[in-house]
């Protein structure tokens, strides 16, 4: 007599695959450009280690860059992780 195998769910796991959690918002953040200049972006998720954000059409950053996100008191340094368009993943550099 076989037994059935029970079905194995493996979304859990690949949810726990990465570094962090990543919480879902929809914010500002602000990219440090020259001296006193900023650029807006959208804010679309952030984990312990990183963002995904949107830039402005036709925006370029550097591979490392500074970000002020309101969910922190002071801004970030970030560095490019991945590109795809419009949309930018960023780890936030330890300090």
């Amino acid at each position: 007599m076989t037994q059935a195998r029970p079905e194995i769910n493996h979304q859990p796991f690949l949810q726990y695959n990465r570094r962090g959690v990543r919480i879902r918002v929809e914010g500002k953040a602000y990219i440090r450009v020259g001296l006193f200049g900023r650029m807006e972006c959208e804010l679309r998720d952030i984990s312990p280690g990183g963002a995904r954000i949107v830039l402005p059409e036709g925006a370029a950053v550097p591979e490392e860059f500074v970000m002020m996100l309101p969910q922190f008191r002071r801004p970030r340094v970030c560095m490019k992780r991945w590109e795809s368009g419009r949309e930018m993943g960023v780890e936030f550099r330890a300090d």
